[in-house]
């Protein structure tokens, strides 16, 4: 299945036909515009910026692209970090920027997708907790306590998680290289 178009082939084609026609027929000079604008550009670069050495001429062009590269390759430094065990879960993220995103979870034993259930202690116990329950194996593998009642069970989680994280990160350094 595609995606619906605003407007179909043939209508973009006979379009474009059109205003091919358009600019060749119409009495606009636009090569003798474009030569304009070319002797200005090359009159400027002689008068204004060729007096300058070549190195300093392209350094406004290739400094941000340096500075994008080593942006992009620091942020990848911090991502190697991705995977890991807490309360007996195997969680997986992804980085975007310094916030964790995409965090999910498996079951340690057969790696199917685990769901979480927030009913099943809500009402007997005093701090309420989270079971995550794989639907492969048929079992609670861990659990979460449910302390702030002002939270739902997703920023609970959340929450939790990126706790451990964090403090995971600040105890060894060597998780980001």
């Amino acid at each position: 299945m595609r995606k619906k178009s605003f407007l179909s082939y043939e209508a973009k084609i006979i379009i474009t036909i059109v205003a091919i026609l358009l600019i060749i027929f119409l009495p606009f000079s636009f090569y003798d515009k474009f030569i304009e604008l070319k002797d200005k550009i090359v009159l400027f670069y002689n008068e204004n910026i060729l007096i300058y050495p070549i190195w300093l001429q392209l350094l406004p062009i290739v400094l941000p692209i340096i500075l994008v590269i080593a942006i992009k390759l620091i942020g990848k430094n911090r991502s190697k970090y991705t995977e890991d065990t807490f309360y007996n879960i195997k969680w997986n993220w992804k980085w975007h920027k310094d916030d964790i995103v995409n965090l999910e979870c498996f079951c340690p034993t057969c790696g199917e997708s685990l769901y979480y259930d927030d009913t099943t202690s809500k009402f007997t116990l005093q701090v309420s907790k989270v079971d995550f329950i794989c639907d492969k194996c048929q079992k609670v593998v861990g659990s979460i306590a449910n302390e702030n009642k002002k939270l739902n069970s997703s920023q609970i989680i959340s929450k939790e998680i990126q706790r451990q994280i964090y403090r995971k990160l600040a105890e060894d350094k060597n998780l980001t290289k």
